[in-house]
C-alpha cells in the first residue's frame, strides 16, 4: 500500500472515531455550560506540528454559535473574484482594500509577525499606525507566557506599535499567562485557597496571583540528594490544586519529578499555556518552545494537559468576551498554520499568513494536497510576505 493510501485510510479511521466520540463529548460540553480549553483526548492527525484539531464537541458548538456561513460566504466571494481555489491568495493592494473595508477588528500574533526577538519587522509599526488611523480595533493574541499583559503593551510601545498607556495599558493584549489565570479562576473555586505549582516565568506567576491563585515552584530547582529515593523524599507544598506548564528556562529533572508527584494527588489539574514547539528569534534562529515542556510532563505523568493557547478556542473566547467581537468582521494575522491560522478558521475569522515567521508556502501546499481534513483546515485565506504589504492599501 502506498504512503498516500495509508494516509487516506488513517484519516478515514480518524473521522469514524471522531463521530463515535461526538455524542459523549457534546454531553460533557453541555453539562459544563462554559467555555473550556482544548483537551487533547481525541486522536491526532497533525503530525510534526504538535497540535490536534478541535475536539468534536467544540466543532459542533462552532457550527451552532459562530458565523460559519459567513466564513463560507467570504471564501466563496474570494473564489468568484479569481482567487484560484479561494484559499491562500496573495493579498495585493486591491484585495487588501476590499478586505479591510469589511472588517472592524484585526487580531495579530506577535513573535514572528510584528517582531523577531527585540527587532520589529520592517514596516510593521507603520502598518499598525495606519490601521489605528483608519479606526480599526487591534488585538494581540500571543502564546508566549513569559510576559504579563502590561509588559507586552510596553514592548509594543517601545518598538513603535503604539497602544494605550496608563492604567489598563495591557487591555489590547491577550497572552497565555493572562488567559491561564482566567481559566484557573473558573476551575479552582471553593476551599482550599487556590495554589499552583508553576513551571514557568515570574510573569506567569504574577498573572495567576493577580486573580488569587498563589504560586510555588518558580525559578531554579536543582536535584536534591544522591538518587531517586532522595528526590522522592523532598517535601511537597500542601494544597497544590494545579500544575501549570509555561515557558520555563529553569526546567529541570527535579521540577519534572515534583510535577508528577503533584499530579498523582486527586483533583490536581494539569494546564499547559501552549503547545508551540519552537520560538522564532532574529536571523532565522529558533529555540525550543513550551510545547516541548508540556509534552515532557504529559509523558511522565501519563496525563493530558488542558491547553489554553492557540489554536484552542478558549483564548479566542477570552478576547471575544472583553472585545465583543463579531467574527464575520474580524481578521486573524499570524505566522503559524497550526496555531494562528487554525484558530482563525475554527472561529470563523478571515485569515492572513505572513511569511516572516515559522510557516512557509510549502507548508500551505502540503496541507492543501493532504487527504487529511484536519490539515486542510490549516490553509489561510490570504498570505503576505510581511504585514508591511498592507501599507499600500492603507495609504491609498
Amino acid at each position: 500500500m502506498t504512503t498516500k493510501a495509508q494516509g487516506k485510510r488513517f484519516c478515514e479511521r480518524l473521522e469514524m472515531r471522531t463521530r463515535r466520540l461526538l455524542g459523549r463529548s457534546l454531553r460533557l460540553a453541555l453539562r459544563n455550560g462554559r467555555s473550556r480549553p482544548t483537551r487533547r483526548h481525541y486522536p491526532e492527525c497533525v503530525h510534526g506540528g504538535g497540535h490536534s484539531p478541535a475536539p468534536p464537541w467544540q466543532r459542533l458548538a462552532l457550527r451552532s454559535f459562530s458565523p460559519r456561513e459567513a466564513g463560507a460566504d467570504w471564501r466563496r466571494r474570494c473564489l468568484e473574484a479569481g482567487g484560484g481555489e479561494g484559499r491562500c491568495v496573495r493579498l495585493n493592494a486591491k484585495r487588501a482594500q476590499e478586505l479591510l473595508a469589511d472588517v472592524d477588528t484585526v487580531l495579530f500574533d506577535c513573535d514572528g509577525v510584528l517582531w523577531r526577538g527585540e527587532t520589529a519587522v520592517s514596516g510593521a509599526p507603520e502598518t499598525l499606525t495606519a490601521l489605528r488611523a483608519r479606526g480599526k480595533r487591534l488585538g494581540f493574541i500571543t502564546n508566549n507566557s513569559s510576559k504579563t499583559r502590561e509588559a507586552y503593551a510596553e514592548k509594543l510601545r517601545r518598538l513603535g506599535f503604539g497602544g494605550p498607556t496608563g492604567p489598563g495599558a495591557g487591555s489590547e493584549v491577550f497572552g497565555t499567562a493572562y488567559c491561564t489565570a482566567l481559566y484557573l479562576r473558573q476551575r479552582l473555586t471553593g476551599p482550599p485557597t487556590p495554589k499552583a505549582y508553576v513551571l514557568g516565568s515570574v510573569a506567569l506567576a504574577n498573572e495567576l496571583e493577580a486573580v488569587g491563585v498563589s504560586c510555588v515552584g518558580v525559578g531554579p530547582e536543582p536535584l536534591q540528594g544522591d538518587g531517586p529515593s532522595a528526590w522522592l523524599d523532598e517535601p511537597l507544598e500542601p494544597d497544590v490544586r494545579a500544575v501549570v506548564v509555561g515557558f520555563d528556562p529553569h526546567f529541570s529533572y527535579m521540577k519534572l519529578t515534583k510535577a508528577v508527584r503533584y499530579l498523582q494527588q486527586p483533583g490536581c489539574l494539569l494546564v499547559g499555556t501552549n503547545m508551540d514547539n519552537r520560538l522564532p528569534l532574529e536571523n532565522g534562529r529558533f529555540i525550543a518552545g513550551t510545547g516541548c515542556l508540556v509534552r515532557a510532563v504529559e509523558m511522565a505523568a501519563q496525563r493530558q494537559a488542558d491547553v489554553i493557547g492557540k489554536p484552542s478556542r478558549f483564548i479566542f473566547d477570552c478576547v471575544s468576551q472583553e472585545y465583543g467581537i463579531n467574527p464575520e468582521r474580524t481578521i486573524m494575522v499570524g505566522d503559524r498554520l497550526d496555531t494562528d491560522i487554525l484558530l482563525g478558521v475554527t472561529c470563523g475569522l478571515k485569515t492572513i499568513l505572513t511569511l516572516t515567521g515559522v510557516s512557509t508556502l510549502r507548508d500551505v501546499k502540503s496541507n492543501q494536497e493532504s487527504d487529511c481534513l484536519s490539515k486542510k483546515k490549516m490553509v489561510p485565506d490570504f498570505y503576505v510576505d510581511s504585514i508591511a504589504d498592507l501599507l499600500p492599501a492603507l495609504q491609498g
